[in-house]
């Protein structure tokens, strides 16, 4: 539900303004607003103005600085209780952490593309030191490194090439981590330009000995190798190491510093908002009805002078106001399924209790199986088990407990356990109907939910609007008409009594005229939109039909490969993807059933997010006191 909000108005005199903004950040229940039209706004001085500058740069070089210690992989702890130091050497220490960070991650990142070359040449330059082996075998030889791209031909070809022209010779590769391969070819040093035309002929270049190993040809850089590697190894620790003592040392103050900048910053734009003359100052805003009282006891105490009154709800207009949404325990995991589109505006209607009874239902009367029912409860289970005490997971949890349970009674009404395993099995009989053979009275059944869905939105709608009694009686006739087109459908499929026939048809064109009267020539293309909407419902028996006949065609395999066991196991992979099927594809046709065709009816967009002044934290403000 969206509760209710209060507009209240403080004023003071005007040097207790500071203080007034400071208690209403300890508070952190005000959603400030722009004061009424006639009171003067506080103009910023060029003091202030200059002050948000220097604030924002600070802020700017205290982010720079902390994203730069995690970048190093040094844990700062954001929770570390430290004195915020003087402004002016929070921002300079600041500045200078942030540019020897940046230069650190530079360096390391440089380390670590080094020690990634030289590590990938590695086992080749062993191999050549085993080959070459005492310094006089050195003088015989001459060694090529070579490179080219993962061609497994245009190596073969190169190998071929060499075992025909040069006779003895050793050629050993590696495929490096970018795909290439490099090659460590050993011939007579007597046939040095020979070897150097053929790969010229072949287009094979010679690879360039890593820079970091100081150039050369590659004997010299033999002995280059692993001191370098230990090199580049030392000096990644001590960078990490220094990383870590200054995460310790400094982090608690930058952690502080980035709280309080982003607190002065929250003041002066405050401040920006609030009203003034020459001896006083006025600042309004919203809170939860139910917080008035607090917010002016606490007022009372730490600013004595300054009075708070409630604006009269007449003075102000509902769609100014900010939004909070609170539904009891069982509906709040489904605000994450609302909270995909804008807030409702205040003074409309919360889509979430809607959502938390129709979506786990409509999914369930689509899935209606007790096996994959089972296989939702496991699904919900693991959720919760990886879940925190609050978070997505956690939420995810309790919304697939809720469709579980509605996919498990359907399953039980409609007799499926694994689409017809359970009637082959175990003798399992529908206790209600049976979708495989019944496909009109499921179609019934989906149109005439889509009926119920629709009217209650046309009826929320009505009451949502009593304050608009022109509108109201339209939302309410449209409800009504609804309600009549269903008796009369259900009177042409005998499913009510031929008598209702007349009665209904006749009051429902008498509505029509009154219809269009109430709300326009444009009400009856919404009538017809609306009636459309509930035919789209018909999408539930669908996708409904199609997860039974798929279950019963994975069970079908079991006897149609020759071997049991293969399938089995065709069947249960068949089964598999049906349940991955129906994970989705419900999923997103159910909430379209209520983002677009429910949702139509009556939600009416646009509402402000509920954001009061406080102190800055690091995770998000909850919504509400």
């Amino acid at each position: 539900m969206i509760i209710p909000m209060a507009r209240v108005r403080l004023i003071g005199r005007k040097d207790e303004l500071p203080q007034a903004l400071a208690a209403l950040q300890d508070a952190g229940t005000l959603h400030l607003a722009t004061p009424p039209d006639d009171v003067p706004r506080h103009a910023p001085s060029a003091r202030e103005r200059r002050r948000r500058r220097d604030l924002e740069r600070a802020l700017a070089d205290v982010d720079g600085a902390l994203a730069g210690l995690r970048g190093l992989d040094a844990a700062v702890d954001e929770a570390a209780a430290a004195a915020a130091a003087p402004a002016g050497r929070a921002a300079w220490l600041a500045a200078r952490v942030r540019a020897q960070t940046t230069a650190r991650v530079r360096e390391r990142q440089a380390l670590t593309d080094e020690r990634a070359a030289l590590a990938a040449f590695a086992p080749l330059f062993a191999e050549l030191e085993a080959l070459i082996g005492e310094t006089g075998a050195r003088r015989l030889f001459t060694v090529h490194l070579l490179r080219l791209r993962g061609d497994g031909p245009t190596t073969r070809r190169l190998r071929d090439v060499l075992n025909r022209t040069l006779g003895p010779h050793e050629l050993r590769a590696r495929t490096l981590p970018d795909g290439e391969v490099a090659m460590l070819l050993l011939a007579p040093a007597a046939r040095a330009a020979e070897v150097e035309r053929l790969l010229a002929d072949a287009h094979v270049e010679s690879a360039p000995v890593p820079l970091a190993l100081g150039g050369g040809t590659l004997v010299e850089a033999l002995a280059r190798l692993r001191p370098r590697l230990a090199a580049v190894d030392a000096r990644l620790a001590a960078i990490a190491a220094e990383a870590g003592e200054l995460a310790a040392r400094i982090g608690p103050t930058l952690v502080a510093a980035r709280r309080s900048f982003h607190d002065e910053l929250a003041e002066l734009a405050a401040r920006a908002l609030a009203g003034e003359t020459p001896r006083a100052f006025v600042v309004e805003g919203w809170l939860p009805a139910t917080g008035v009282a607090g917010l002016t006891a606490r007022l009372a105490a730490a600013v004595p002078g300054v009075s708070v009154a409630e604006v009269a709800r007449a003075a102000w207009h509902s769609d100014d106001a900010p939004v909070v949404l609170r539904n009891p325990t069982i509906f709040e995991p489904f605000e994450r399924l609302t909270a995909m589109l804008p807030l409702p505006r205040y003074g409309s209607v919360d889509p979430t209790p809607f959502v938390a009874v129709f979506f786990p239902m409509l999914f369930g009367l689509i899935v209606g199986d007790l096996g994959y029912g089972a296989l939702l409860a496991i699904v919900a289970a693991i959720l919760w088990w990886r879940g925190g005490a609050r978070g997505w997971s956690h939420d995810l949890a309790r919304i697939a407990a809720a469709i579980a349970g509605y996919t498990l009674l359907f399953g039980l009404l409609f007799g499926e356990l694994f689409g017809d395993l359970g009637a082959r099995a175990l003798g399992l009989r529908p206790l209600w109907m049976d979708r495989h053979e019944g496909i009109l009275p499921f179609l019934g059944l989906a149109i005439a939910i889509g009926l119920v869905h629709l009217v209650l939105g046309l009826v929320t709608a009505a009451v949502a609007r009593r304050r608009h009694p022109r509108e109201a009686a339209g939302r309410g006739l449209a409800a009504l008409m609804m309600v009549l087109i269903g008796v009369v459908l259900a009177t042409m499929m005998k499913l009510l009594p031929g008598v209702l026939f007349t009665p209904a048809l006749v009051v429902l064109l008498v509505a029509l005229p009154v219809l269009v009267v109430l709300e326009g020539a444009t009400a009856l293309l919404e009538l017809l939109t609306t009636v459309g909407h509930a035919l789209s419902y018909a999408r539930v028996m669908a996708l409904g039909t199609a997860s039974v006949m798929m279950a019963m065609v994975a069970n079908q395999m079991v006897g149609a490969f020759g071997g049991a066991v293969v399938g089995v196991l065709f069947a249960l992979v068949f089964h598999l993807v049906n349940f991955a099927i129906a994970m989705f594809s419900p999923t997103i046709h159910v909430l379209r059933l209520h983002y677009v065709e429910f949702f139509g009816t009556f939600f009416d967009p646009g509402g402000d997010p509920y954001r009061p002044l406080s102190r800055w934290s690091p995770e998000p403000c909850p919504e509400g006191p």
